[in-house]
């Protein structure tokens, strides 16, 4: 991960069960469960974090300091992310996932002489979306919490890019795609990053159980030739990256084709990487 001013954002260390970051001028710290090694930094950082996230067995929260704000923004290559304090510890992007935006953009350049449709699933505070946006790009971005959409579309707004090709959707994913399939709707790409768990529209996700369907929707909406499919996840417990590949290959658009098995890992300054997620990637 390129850790420079390009994209405003480095882990400073993870350990014990924490890591530490800085967003912008901003630092955090907040829980990692899968950081169960030793701190390299335990002994302190140069300066105070600006917010931490307790978790613990009666309470989950923000700390803040004085000076903190509610929410500030931070470039993530040529566009820009608002991060604000979500109740589940998040700020609003997934950082290991830059690598993988930079790919998803470096696809759509790639195939800048015809025109491409692209669906994000789970597609979050869209940055994703962003990466993929061009003039010969149309996307469709799916996503089942409004404050989601909301988000995603300040983000649009911010990096100048309101006025994009986007379709911004808030519905359940798997209700969604089956009526897109109905419609006979097709995609040249489809990018996807299922929670391991979640609730939304009335229905319960659990990835262990419904990626295998949400997989062969999939393969109903993309095109015969398509560009890509980009897949990732949070769920060592039950899948690894060489399973995400194999789910990829074993669509019939990419017979033949051998999909990119990545771990999206994030460097650290001082300490320990993190690991932080994992999943494949394939290429028509």
């Amino acid at each position: 991960m390129n850790n420079n001013k390009i994209f405003d954002y480095e882990l400073i260390d993870c350990g014990d069960e924490i890591r530490t970051e800085r967003f912008g001028d901003r630092i955090i710290t907040r829980s990692c469960p899968m950081a169960i090694w030793s701190s390299t930094t335990r002994d302190g950082l140069d300066r105070k974090p600006d917010a931490r996230f307790i978790r613990n067995e009666t309470e989950k929260k923000w700390q803040k300091g004085n000076d903190m704000t509610d929410s500030w923004n931070i470039s993530v290559g040529s566009l820009k992310a608002e991060l604000r304090f979500s109740s589940n510890g998040q700020v609003g992007i997934f950082p290991e996932q830059y690598e993988n935006w930079k790919w998803i953009a470096a696809q759509v350049a790639k195939r800048s002489k015809k025109p491409l449709k692209i669906l994000n699933l789970f597609a979050y505070t869209g940055m994703a979306t962003l990466h993929a946006i061009a003039p010969h790009t149309e996307v469709c971005h799916v996503d089942g919490a409004k404050s989601a959409i909301s988000w995603a579309k300040r983000n649009a707004e911010l990096s100048g890019l309101a006025d994009a090709n986007v379709r911004w959707i808030c519905d359940d994913v798997m209700k969604f795609m089956e009526r897109e399939i109905r419609r006979g709707q097709k995609y040249d790409a489809i990018i996807i990053d299922p929670p391991a768990f979640g609730r939304g529209g009335g229905q319960i996700w659990k990835i262990e159980k419904d990626l295998a369907r949400l997989m062969l929707a999939v393969k109903e909406l993309l095109v015969d030739d398509p560009a890509f499919v980009a897949l990732s996840c949070h769920a060592p417990r039950h899948f690894s990256s060489f399973d995400m590949a194999q789910l990829l290959e074993q669509l019939p658009q990419f017979k033949g084709i051998k999909a990119e098995a990545i771990r999206l890992k994030i460097p650290s300054k001082l300490g320990n990487p993190l690991v932080a997620s994992f999943g494949a990637r394939i290429m028509g």
